[in-house]
């Protein structure tokens, strides 16, 4: 018998990874009460939006990166630190790295999503490390990723790309300020979805239900880009 083929392998392998666990997030869960007050208290002590500096990510970022997927309990696979900008911050009272003189204060992705031809990217894996959060990190590296992509697809003379991500319902709106817009129904969006982004939708839905609570909903969002001459943005060809 064949082995089955590398995106239905990863899929087996989240599921039963990670049923207890929820998963298939590219943002944690939303924070307790309690936890938002202490943010809202983290904020009004320091109302000033750090000043980051943001690099590649390299093969020495993938232990922290695995570390911090699996803390967070988010998405373990496809996490090829190539694919990754990180965010770092210059902050004295912290130990430094030796050779630049930052800490790491968070990091992110956009990645191909499997089967789509390098057409469909997934923005994925936004992590904010506890000591810089409240402070509008997470915010700047999503901004800096669809910066990233935006002008990446305006310097190539290819075919349109897509850039989708998938988060909790209950936090689609960090999401909004940047562009993004939830898919009504992902499963028979226009133009289609890859087959791999579908399934993992699904897949994640059940495994939320199942670790956060029964009326927990997993959204897909997609960013709006004007198309050429002007003409509106993807949301006019949605069903």
């Amino acid at each position: 018998m064949k082995p089955p083929p590398p995106p239905l392998l990863h899929l087996l392998l989240l599921v039963l990874l990670l049923v207890p666990a929820s998963a298939f997030l590219s943002f944690p869960k939303p924070p307790t009460a309690a936890a938002t007050t202490r943010l809202d208290a983290r904020r009004s002590a320091s109302p000033l939006t750090p000043k980051l500096t943001f690099r590649q990510g390299l093969p020495a970022d993938a232990p922290l990166i695995r570390q911090s997927m699996q803390e967070a309990r988010m998405n373990p696979t496809f996490l090829n630190p190539a694919n990754f900008i990180v965010a770092e911050q210059n902050d004295q009272g912290k130990e430094k790295e030796k050779e630049t003189g930052l800490t790491v204060a968070g990091f992110g992705q956009v990645r191909p999503v499997a089967g789509a031809n390098e057409r469909v990217w997934e923005l994925a894996s936004v992590y904010v490390l506890p000591s810089a959060r409240g402070q509008g990190v997470g915010s700047q590296i999503v901004a800096k990723l669809v910066q990233g992509f935006g002008s990446d697809i305006s310097s190539k003379a290819a075919s349109p790309r897509r850039l989708v991500l998938l988060t909790l319902a209950d936090t689609a709106s960090f999401y909004t300020p940047h562009g993004f817009s939830v898919l009504p129904d992902p499963v028979r969006a226009e133009p289609r979805l890859p087959l791999w982004l579908v399934l993992e939708f699904l897949a994640g839905s059940v495994v939320a239900r199942l670790s956060i609570g029964p009326g927990t909903k997993l959204v897909v969002m997609e960013l709006l880009l004007p198309e050429e001459g002007g003409r509106g943005g993807r949301a006019s060809r949605r069903r």
